[in-house]
């Protein structure tokens, strides 16, 4: 039984290691959305997930599945509840592979630098609302996933991932590990966004804008994120560079603005730092960029404006904007009238405003700042705060080392946060930003 055990994981870890793994996830992810099989496909991932906390002592390993699987899931953004039937298939199994995971691999527990920072955004989430929010809200599934995904779970994320990473010597970069996972996802991102248009390339063709792809936002969030992974692959092989121009263009087509212009920061910063770092073929990024100039220069002035003509009817705004202008008033006085706890994260109080609602979503701010003021009051003001400043410590102090794309990334969905949920949502974005603290600590650490 031991040798067949011993094998086993021997077996899994070898996989985990390969070069297949991250194409092999990717693949079964963008198979079942071109078949309209979304939800096998997020079970097979799943599944995959659960051998692996069984089989391997390495996290890391979940990354890039559970990243498809929510990926996937836009399938059914215009309703996530109807994922609540299916959910616990799935969420189940995985819960109880992750206990076995936490007892048979346990590692000494590790604090970690971000800890009490992570434990004042918990504690202020949680505390969010206190005398104002009816507790059926409070409650609900939505309102917990927001409030325990971002607080107390985010919490156990961080401590995991960091007791982990400090624990275990592994044979490979985690930087460039984790940053393969991103990109795999990002390049399925995109992916998705093209297959939307294929199948609506009539529509497209006809209207000769940009067509209304829901999702858009969050799509773009995971790509604005994952466009600056890119930088590690082209520094191996320029060709990796088309790979970056696949998601930057996947990301304009989503026709989100908040995508086009943070996004496009992203793209210019990724460059940047391509070109700064890889001296070598400084020489060829000096024809590609002299070669690209015109190219570029006619999209933005031609192009993009007819692309984005029925998202910007008013200059870089529509109609749909003075929602948002609505909302920071209302998050102005929200504040005013509770400034201790705020009135809670799941406080379905602005409802009949909020265009953008879905089935079990919550109601945004569309602006972090804001959305912290009325959510979480004083007490979360200081928390985010707290947390921020510490993050933003931990990158300079890491500015010199390939960990600046980790930087990159969480300024474009730090930007993204001022328009639109970005950092706000748990997963991906929360979880994601936490990994890629928790792996420039521990490189930081060793040098």
């Amino acid at each position: 039984m031991k040798k067949t055990w011993d094998a086993a994981c021997k077996a899994t870890r070898s996989y985990w290691n390969s070069k297949w793994y991250m194409p092999s996830v990717l693949a079964v992810s963008c198979i079942s959305a071109v078949f309209d099989i979304d939800l096998i496909g997020m079970f097979v991932l799943a599944a995959l997930a659960i051998v692996m906390l069984v089989l391997c002592d390495d996290m890391m390993s979940l990354v890039c599945p559970i990243f498809c699987i929510f990926l996937s899931s836009i399938e059914f953004y215009r309703d996530y509840s109807v994922l609540t039937d299916y959910m616990w298939y799935a969420i189940v199994p995985f819960a109880a592979a992750l206990i076995f995971n936490l007892v048979y691999y346990r590692t000494p527990f590790v604090k970690g630098r971000f800890f009490y920072p992570q434990l004042a955004v918990s504690v202020a989430l949680s505390l969010g609302g206190l005398f104002c929010i009816p507790a059926k809200q409070y409650f609900s599934p939505s309102a917990l996933y927001f409030t325990v995904g971002s607080g107390f779970f985010m919490l156990f994320v961080y401590c995991l991932t960091i007791s982990r990473l400090k624990a275990y010597k592994r044979s490979y970069d985690r930087v460039e590990r984790l940053a393969r996972a991103v990109f795999a996802a990002g390049l399925l991102a995109a992916f998705l966004v093209f297959e939307f248009y294929i199948d609506n390339a009539e529509e497209f063709l006809r209207k000769g804008t940009f067509l209304f792809f829901k999702p858009r936002n969050y799509v773009s969030s995971v790509l604005m994120m994952a466009i600056p992974m890119s930088c590690i692959y082209i520094k191996r092989n320029n060709l990796n560079i088309i790979s970056m121009l696949f998601m930057y263009v996947g990301m304009l087509l989503t026709g989100s603005r908040s995508g086009l212009l943070f996004g496009t920061l992203a793209l210019a910063l990724s460059v940047a730092f391509v070109y700064i770092t890889n001296k070598k073929s400084r020489r060829l990024y000096n024809v590609l960029l002299i070669i690209a100039a015109i190219p570029v220069v006619y999209a933005a002035v031609k192009v993009l404006p007819e692309l984005y003509a029925a998202r910007m009817a008013n200059g870089f705004f529509n109609e749909g904007d003075a929602t948002r202008i609505k909302f920071i008033k209302f998050g102005i006085s929200d504040f005013l009238a509770y400034p201790i706890f705020g009135i809670g994260v799941g406080n379905l109080a602005h409802f009949e405003i909020f265009k953008a609602y879905t089935p079990g979503s919550i109601v945004y701010f569309h602006n972090i700042v804001i959305q912290v003021m009325a959510s979480l009051g004083v007490v979360g003001i200081a928390a985010y705060l707290w947390n921020f400043c510490a993050r933003v410590k931990m990158f300079w102090e890491n500015r010199k080392n390939e960990t600046l794309i980790f930087a990159i990334s969480y300024l474009a969905i730090l930007l993204m946060s001022f328009t639109n949920p970005g950092m706000f949502c748990p997963f991906p974005e929360g979880a994601l930003i936490v990994l890629m603290l928790s792996v420039a600590e521990v490189k930081f650490a060793k040098q």
